[in-house]
């Protein structure tokens, strides 16, 4: 160690500028890869419910709902209702096929993928007010029993759940929002609770009728708290979705496949299925829908600004390790081994790499401190026990990311030009 920190301080005059860029590169990249991590760590988070045999089929009309009444009826209620058991038909067909074990039908957007941003209610508990995403489901359509979303002990079936509800007098509530209403499931089950929306500030007061195991109702950010309310419904002019869970031991892709041969069995008089794909590609789909956008955006400026500073380190580390081309050569000459040469150079880039990134490190903290700039932790709905939220983790954790990128960039732009120059003859090198 000792010759190593006495050859950087020999080559002072050099390495002063090594230092500056990498600190600057240091600083730069925190700044970039922070939020994309975040983002990547809550969107990979597991959804709590069984996705692996589900179908997501979506509707398409092929003949308008214009159906005329009597003298003097609603026209539009007419074509709801027709359109409502048009849906209930294609439902059926879709359950007498070969391998499906349940099938619900979806909204467009609430209750269609609990993955995503949903209605969101107020819940008052002392001098707090909780938020917690609603996600609206059909009563007697097999909700839970498709999703697999599971109930808690001692909380009714999922059969139970989906269809012996009455109206919206009745809530279902995720087990993280049971313990922190009422500190135990069992204890929130047959509770009365007050709510009121956030955009119509409606107040409603309902009887929390079970608890089920928690399910991620978002992802972009952490958020266990959920409510199911059997208040959806199947209504004409939405882009209404089926899930299909198929039973155990079914191929999804040959289903699916032989399902699209076969469509016309499945349709209706006004509806047939436009398309089948996996929820885990459909859930993908929405989020690219919603936010997906921006996300693919970032990630891809992050990328091309990263590379372009990592090609910057690595041709300033390869022109200063090839100008110690006769130092090498100087080295071989008194016995040191190709090895010990490129050990020496690697040890020498992996301190000014230590060092640079401590000073940083110590820059970007009084950059936070000062308020010019922030940890991403998004605000959630609820708090956040993850690392994102834990400051020093979270601090400690994207620093060891960028140190460990910077290292390996290095790395790579002193280990090429070492081995070419210790493989020449030692003559040349020395004469180079």
């Amino acid at each position: 160690m000792k010759i190593i920190l006495k050859n950087l301080w020999s080559q002072r005059a050099q390495n002063v500028w090594l230092f500056a860029e990498l600190v600057v590169v240091c600083f730069v990249a925190w700044t970039q890869i922070d939020p994309i991590v975040v983002r990547l760590f809550y969107r990979n988070q597991p959804v709590g419910f069984d996705i692996d045999r589900l179908v997501v089929a979506e509707a398409r009309e092929i003949k308008p709902f214009q159906e005329v009444g009597e003298k003097g009826e609603d026209v539009d209620m007419r074509e709801e209702e027709l359109f409502r058991a048009q849906m209930l038909l294609l439902k059926e067909h879709l359950m007498a096929q070969d391998g499906v074990e349940s099938v619900t039908c979806l909204e467009e957007v609430i209750g269609g993928y609990p993955r995503m941003d949903v209605r969101v209610r107020l819940f008052p508990i002392g001098n707090d007010t909780l938020m917690v995403p609603e996600c609206f489901y059909n009563e007697g359509e097999a909700f839970f029993e498709t999703f697999g979303i599971h109930p808690v002990a001692g909380s009714p079936s999922q059969h139970e759940m989906s269809t012996d509800f009455h109206g919206n007098l009745t809530l279902v509530i995720t087990r993280s929002l049971a313990e922190r209403l009422y500190g135990s499931p069992e204890a929130a089950i047959g509770k009365q609770m007050d709510s009121w929306w956030r955009i119509d500030g409606e107040c409603f007061s309902q009887t929390i009728g079970g608890v089920v195991e928690d399910v991620s109702a978002l992802s972009d950010k952490y958020c266990s708290w959920m409510v199911f309310s059997p208040n959806g419904r199947v209504s004409h002019g939405m882009r209404n979705r089926m899930v299909i869970r198929l039973k155990p031991d079914v191929d999804m892709g040959r289903f699916i496949e032989e399902l699209n041969y076969r469509i016309e069995e499945v349709s209706t008089e006004y509806l047939t299925i436009s398309s089948l794909i996996p929820y885990s590609n459909a859930e993908t789909a929405t989020y690219d829908r919603i936010g997906g956008y921006e996300f693919k955006l970032s990630v891809a400026t992050t990328l091309f600004f990263l590379i372009n500073l990592c090609l910057g380190v690595i041709g300033t580390f390869w022109m200063q390790t090839k100008r110690r081309t006769e130092e090498s050569g100087i080295m071989r000459a008194f016995g040191a081994t190709r090895r010990r040469i490129m050990g020496m150079f690697l040890a020498e880039g992996v301190v000014l790499t230590t060092l640079s990134m401590l000073i940083a490190c110590v820059l970007y903290l009084n950059y936070v401190k000062t308020g010019l700039g922030e940890l991403c932790i998004p605000s959630g709905l609820q708090p956040d026990p993850t690392w994102v939220a834990d400051k020093p983790l979270h601090f400690l954790l994207i620093s060891g990311i960028v140190y460990l990128i910077l290292l390996i960039t290095v790395s790579i732009g002193i280990a090429i030009p070492a081995w070419n120059i210790c493989r020449g003859k030692i003559v040349e090198a020395i004469n180079n």
